[in-house]
């Protein structure tokens, strides 16, 4: 890393798993909290771009080829306006997809979906987690269960407000799609670029993962990030970005691994939730990607 901009471990994806340029580079990317992934071969971005284009307009709002991708402000639980920043986004789980998502946009979501439970296999490798223990402490998480989101993020340049607030990612993993900066990282205190490279996605590590190694001799770190105040430039479309994210169930517990191998609940994952969307957000969405609350009916969250 360096004061100007944050230097990223690179990786592919090949048919054993992922594949780093250097050879500490997980270890390393684990202590960062985040890497630079490879798109893979034949991935199309294009449905989730459309998406982060039309979602907020009304479903008559263009043309009828991408009407499918418009209307979700009036889908319950899954459109959200972060009125205090530029962002509004839609944050919606794998059977609310299923529901409202066109095909291609189905398929592409699933996708990047696989590739947060790669990452995350790869990385309890890497630590040495037991993979008896896997279900239990991921929540089920890598057998397809616990909550797996998708969002899509528009950035509004007629606010004048930072883009996203400085959070982190809430989850174990975050496999990231932009083409703009915008994004940045705290490191050392202090806010560094972490600049788009085409033909990758940005991973990133969350909170549950955190506290699910803490206590392990190389914890994983979740990274603080935040998007800043976005100003297109003339003629440039707004700045989007849409991503995948591999989380424990919103109910039930989050654990924790001991150094001597074995795992124990800490918290409740509403608990967690809950204390997040407080310190983050601070607005109406309180019970944001809560059972019970977000997605269950009409539409869910991803």
């Amino acid at each position: 890393m360096t004061v100007d901009t944050m230097t990223l471990q690179r990786a592919a994806v090949t048919h054993t798993g992922l594949r780093f340029d250097a050879a500490d580079g997980l270890s390393r990317a684990l202590w960062d909290g985040c890497f630079l992934l490879a798109v893979p071969t034949g991935f199309d971005p294009g449905p989730g771009i459309t998406l982060c284009r039309e979602f907020h307009r009304p479903p008559d709002g263009g043309p009828e080829a991408t009407r499918a991708y418009r209307g979700f402000k009036d889908v319950p639980g899954v459109y959200f306006d972060r009125e205090h920043f530029q962002t509004e986004h839609v944050l919606i789980d794998g059977p609310g997809r299923t529901r409202h998502f066109p095909g291609e946009l189905l398929a592409m979501a699933e996708q990047m979906s696989a590739l947060t439970l790669l990452v995350l296999c790869d990385a309890m490798t890497e630590l040495g987690i037991a993979p008896a223990l896997w279900s239990e402490i991921t929540g089920g998480a890598v057998d397809g269960r616990g909550t797996h989101w998708f969002a899509a993020n528009h950035y509004r340049p007629e606010r004048a407000k930072l883009g996203c607030a400085p959070h982190k990612d809430t989850g174990f993993v975050t496999v990231l799609y932009n083409e703009e900066p915008g994004l940045e990282a705290s490191v050392d205190g202090a806010w560094v670029p972490v600049d788009p490279v085409p033909g990758h996605f940005v991973v990133n590590f969350g909170g549950a993962f955190e506290l699910l190694t803490a206590a392990l001799d190389r914890p994983v770190r979740a990274i603080l990030h935040q998007v800043r105040q976005c100003v297109p430039a003339p003629g440039a479309g707004d700045r989007f970005s849409f991503a995948a994210f591999a989380n424990p169930p919103a109910t039930g517990d989050l654990y924790q691994v001991r150094e001597d191998g074995s795992a124990a609940a800490v918290r409740s994952s509403e608990e967690f939730l809950r204390e997040f969307n407080e310190q983050t957000w601070s607005d109406r969405h309180a019970d944001f990607g809560i059972a019970g609350a977000v997605g269950t009916s009409g539409g869910g969250t991803s």
